[in-house]
């Protein structure tokens, strides 16, 4: 706290010189003062060079350390271009655009529905896994994110159609450094991994009336820095998602594609999952390509 600090207790200190001798004082008592502000001199001066020594702890900076000078003999190491942060002021660039999005998912009805700068407050049923069924969910509360960005795309392109077609969410997530972001990820990962081969529920836990959103999750993979999962709609089997998550530098991708098809949840590749491949690696080259 920068309060000021109070006077001790029984009012002003004392000057640290005494007063001077009046004109015509003794002189005897000139040379006893003298003589003993030399000596309190001297004891102040040793009880501070014992304080300096004894005193190991380092000290908070008054600013900004300054960088040690290199050594003639050490090369500095240089920055990583994989790890350079991408700063907040590029998210808004890098989702990508109608024409990428439509081309992906093979729907030129496609369109974007609604955008974002937030995550969602409510937690969803099965917490535990709400990183899997959401991009701006609770997932990232306390992971330290510092800006999100996130779109979702409908075919017919209305924010609540009665008969869906396709769909799509991304969202990049920045991250005060790049150790971070790998953080989440690993976090993510350990979550989704717990997340495959069950019925998850989606429903947010302050819409205590609404039914239940079930979803069966499998094809879990974490491969090449890169996590997926198949989500499949327990009450409409033909509904299908896949979603992918990955890190570049500080900032963490993420996409999931849904669509009505008839590919079994047990084929590895389908049209979703290779639509959200593409997204995700149009993302990707643009982090990498900002940092």
């Amino acid at each position: 706290m920068n309060e000021p600090v109070s006077p001790g207790p029984g009012g002003p200190a004392l000057p640290f010189w005494p007063p001077a001798p009046p004109p015509n004082g003794n002189r005897r008592l000139i040379r006893l003062l003298l003589g003993l502000v030399c000596v309190l001199t001297a004891i102040v001066v040793g009880l501070t060079v014992t304080a300096i020594r004894g005193d190991r702890h380092e000290r908070p900076q008054a600013g900004p350390a300054s960088s040690p000078a290199a050594s003639p003999d050490r090369t500095p190491t240089p920055i990583s271009a994989s790890d350079r942060p991408v700063p907040v002021a590029a998210l808004d660039g890098l989702l990508p655009d109608r024409g990428v999005v439509s081309t992906a998912v093979d729907d030129p009805a496609i369109d974007l529905v609604t955008h974002g700068e937030y995550i969602d407050l409510d937690d969803l049923a099965d917490a535990d896994c709400q990183g899997v069924t959401s991009v701006a969910s609770q997932a990232y509360a306390g992971s330290g994110w510092t800006a999100i960005r996130w779109q979702r795309w409908n075919s017919p392109a209305e924010p609540d159609p009665r008969y869906l077609v396709k769909h799509v969410s991304m969202s990049v997530t920045s991250f005060p450094h790049a150790a971070a972001a790998r953080a989440f990820y690993a976090k993510q990962s350990a979550a989704w991994r717990k997340c495959n081969v069950r019925i998850v529920n989606s429903r947010l836990t302050s819409a205590n009336e609404s039914p239940d959103q079930l979803w069966f999750i499998d094809n879990f993979i974490d491969s090449d820095g890169v996590l997926q999962a198949l989500m499949m709609d327990n009450a409409n089997s033909d509904w299908t998602c896949e979603t992918r998550l990955t890190v570049r530098s500080n900032v963490v991708v993420r996409v999931a594609v849904c669509e009505r098809t008839t590919t079994s949840i047990a084929a590895r590749t389908t049209p979703s999952t290779v639509a959200a491949r593409t997204l995700l690696n149009s993302i990707t080259s643009k982090v990498d390509a900002a940092g």
